[in-house]
Formats: structure tokens, C-alpha cells, sequence
């Protein structure tokens, strides 16, 4: 930092000899007065009143400079230089990066000031003169307005590249999470610290992309969406749900980030509100899939089941959903073969609890080879009425009406594939 003394401007009054020992008498009191700036700071600013050791060495050396500086000005009657200018903008730069809001940092330079001034009148009325005094004060206002600007632009610049930086690093990790890149849990950990970041302990994640123009009711196929609209899609989404989960997080929990991998939109959320989420997707043509109690070690399966899914689930299913629940998901990946399909996991994701229910598992196999509750009563030997009692209590747990075909054959699939 260099404190170079700026000659007077042309046409300005020639210096004043005796501001040169006023500037003497006050600097003589510069530790009082600097104690004092850092006291009314503290009082007026609750951001400055916990800073730490280092932090606050930090602010009284700005003050320092900052009080030196206007002297120096006042004294020849000077104008802040380009060096002056770019050592704010610094200063903007520098609380950009450890996240001190701009509004406290402005004021702190105006609580400096009138500290400043009420100093200079309890302990200096006798050696500046009401002419001097007004200049004094031309002075400090005009290194306030040129510093505010400078400390604003510095701030908001950096703050645009640190924000940008923290988004690609944050997707970064979104995307090393669902590779399976991010599987050490210490290694997680640290990454996390890096970003100023928690993970909730388990979130949503989904996958979206827009509805196909041939048939509005399933995905379009990835040759058919660009990377630009699987964003939108999976932005579209995030912002929506992120707005509800924010509100429940921790302070550096994350409640949502999304990216596009494999053509499609993916989103991490906290914790998804399904129904809005059903309105979101039908409203802007979307179809989805949505897997909940994800954790870091799941997040790679779930994301590959989730993409299979939403690209291999038949006509039937798209019919009556617009986005995939994890049932749905572990029935497609195992009629379909995929590599990650797991028949002890199809009757837990379809039936949920139920699926420990022997009662309910023979009362749905005897409404799926049976026609209507009557002849499934009497190959149960029970009531009909208990029949549509149980299949009730089935589809209010499941959300699943074994009525309707694509449910009808999930529930199939499901006893089939715990029995086997």
C-alpha cells in the first residue's frame, strides 16, 4: 500500500501551514481515536461485534490507513489517487470473500466518520477553525462517496465470481456424489468444509425432463432435449421446491442443487413436497422420477435406476403418472434387466410396510388372479367386504389403486419377486 501525498489540485486554495500542525496534534491522539472508531463500530454494528483477533487487527489497520489518508488530503488540500481507489476496491474484494455483509462494511466507514468528528470537537476546537473544520469535513465526505463506490464494486464483482465458483463447485460435487466418485465419507467431509457446506443426512433427488411433443405424457427422448432444457427443467423445479425445504435446513445445510447428466435434468432437494411437485411437472410439461431418503452412499444407484426409468418405463405406466416413484423405478430396472435391479428391493419399494403383512399379501395375489372382491373372498374364505377393506388399506399406504393396470402389474411383480 503506497500513501502517496496528491499535490494540490489547480485552482484549488495553497495549503494551509497551520492544518499541517493540527494534523500533528490530532495524529498525536491517533490510538484514542482509533480505540474509539473500534468501540463505536462494535456498538452500532453487530457484524463487527464478534469479529476475531486477527479480523479485528484487520479493520483497525484499514482505519489507520483511512484516517491517515484523509489527513494527509485535508492538509494539502489533495483528492484520493487511482492507488487509493483500487486499495478500497480491494477492501470490497477481500469482505466479498469472507462473506461480511456489504451494508455493515459501508457503515462501518460512516460510524468511523461521526465518531471522527465528535472527537475532533471535544478535544480540538482550539486548533481548527470553523473554515478548516468545513474542509475537514469536505474532505472525509468526498473519501466516503469515492470509497463507497470503490468498496461496492470491489464487493460485488468478487462476490459474482465467488458465487459463480461456489455453483460450479457445488454441481461439481452433486455430480461426483451420483458418480460414485464421492463414496469416502472423510474425504466428503473435507470437500464439504472446502465450500462452507452441509449435506442433510438424507435428501430428494430427481430427475426431470420435458414431456414428449409425440406424446405429452412420457419423456422425450435425450436426442431430442438439449442440455439447455433439461436445465430449465431440472432449475424450474429446484427453485420451486427449494423455496419450501429452506425454511427447515440448518445454516450451511444445502436444501437444493441441480446440473444435467446424461441428458437429463437432476435436482438434489432436501425434501420434496410431492404434491406441488405432481402440479409443477403436469403444468410445464415435465415427467419426472423422484427417489426420497437418498444418502451420499445410495445416491449413485438411486441416480441410475432413476435415468433408467425414466427413459425405459413403458406406454403403460406413463399413463397414469407423470413422475415415477421408487416402486415404479425398481419394477422397470428388473422386467428390463438392468444391471442394478434387486428383487428383495421390488416388494419393500412397491408394498412398503405391508410387504411383512401376510395377510395383505394373500389378499392382494387373490384380487390380482381373481375377478372382482367376491371371488377373491372365496378363495381367501373370508367376507368381501374384508377383501375391499384390505385392498383399501393397501392403496391408502401405498398410494397405489390395484385396480388400475401399470399398479396392477407392480403389485404382481412385487409378490413375484419377494417369492422368488
Amino acid at each position: 500500500m503506497t500513501n502517496k501525498t496528491v499535490p494540490p489540485a489547480q485552482g484549488a486554495s495553497p495549503p494551509v501551514a497551520d492544518r499541517r500542525g493540527a494534523v500533528a496534534r490530532i495524529l498525536a491522539d491517533e490510538t484514542g481515536m482509533v480505540d474509539a472508531f473500534m468501540a463505536a463500530i462494535a456498538r452500532e454494528i453487530p457484524a463487527y461485534a464478534n469479529l476475531d483477533a486477527r479480523q479485528l487487527e484487520e479493520v483497525r489497520s484499514i482505519i489507520v490507513w483511512t484516517l491517515r489518508r484523509v489527513l494527509e488530503l485535508w492538509s494539502v488540500d489533495g483528492a484520493l489517487g487511482p492507488e487509493d481507489i483500487r486499495m478500497f476496491r480491494g477492501v470490497g474484494a477481500v469482505r466479498a470473500r469472507d462473506a461480511r455483509p456489504l451494508a455493515a462494511v459501508l457503515r462501518a466507514y460512516r460510524v468511523a466518520a461521526l465518531a471522527f468528528f465528535d472527537r475532533i470537537g471535544e478535544r480540538f476546537a482550539d486548533a481548527v477553525s470553523v473554515r478548516d473544520l468545513s474542509a475537514l469535513a469536505r474532505v472525509w465526505l468526498t473519501v466516503l462517496d469515492q470509497s463507497s463506490e470503490a468498496i461496492f464494486d470491489g464487493y460485488e464483482s468478487t462476490g459474482r465470481v465467488l458465487s459463480e465458483d461456489r455453483e460450479r463447485s457445488l454441481r461439481g460435487l452433486l455430480t461426483d456424489l451420483l458418480l460414485g466418485r464421492q463414496s469416502h465419507a472423510g474425504t466428503l467431509r473435507a470437500r464439504l468444509r472446502e465450500l462452507d457446506a452441509e449435506l442433510p443426512s438424507s435428501f430428494d433427488l430427481m430427475v426431470v425432463s420435458p414431456a414428449s411433443p409425440a406424446s405429452p405424457v412420457a419423456p422425450a427422448s435425450p436426442a431430442a432435449t438439449g442440455p439447455d432444457q433439461a436445465e430449465r427443467a431440472a432449475a424450474l423445479v429446484t427453485a420451486a421446491l427449494d423455496a419450501r425445504a429452506a425454511g427447515e435446513a440448518a445454516e450451511l445445510e444445502l436444501t437444493s442443487l441441480h446440473t444435467v447428466m446424461d441428458g437429463v435434468g437432476v435436482a438434489l432437494v432436501k425434501a420434496v413436497d410431492v404434491t406441488l411437485l405432481d402440479r409443477l411437472v403436469t403444468g410445464h410439461d415435465l415427467t419426472g422420477a423422484l427417489l426420497t431418503g437418498v444418502t451420499a452412499a445410495t445416491a449413485p444407484r438411486d441416480h441410475r435406476i432413476a435415468v433408467h426409468g425414466l427413459r425405459h418405463a413403458s406406454p403403460l405406466v406413463w399413463t397414469e403418472r407423470r413422475v415415477l416413484d421408487r416402486g415404479d423405478l425398481e419394477v422397470v430396472a428388473l422386467v428390463t434387466g438392468h444391471p442394478d435391479a434387486d428383487p428383495g428391493r421390488v416388494a419393500e419399494a412397491v408394498l412398503g410396510p405391508l410387504a411383512r403383512d401376510a395377510d395383505t399379501r394373500r389378499t392382494l395375489d387373490a384380487a390380482i388372479y381373481s375377478d372382482g372382491a367376491p371371488a377373491a373372498a372365496a378363495r381367501l374364505h373370508v367376507h368381501p367386504q374384508t377383501v375391499r377393506y384390505r385392498l383399501r388399506r393397501l392403496a391408502a399406504a401405498t398410494g397405489r389403486d390395484p385396480r388400475t393396470p401399470w399398479n396392477r402389474f407392480a403389485f404382481q411383480t412385487a409378490l413375484l419377486a419377494s417369492n422368488s
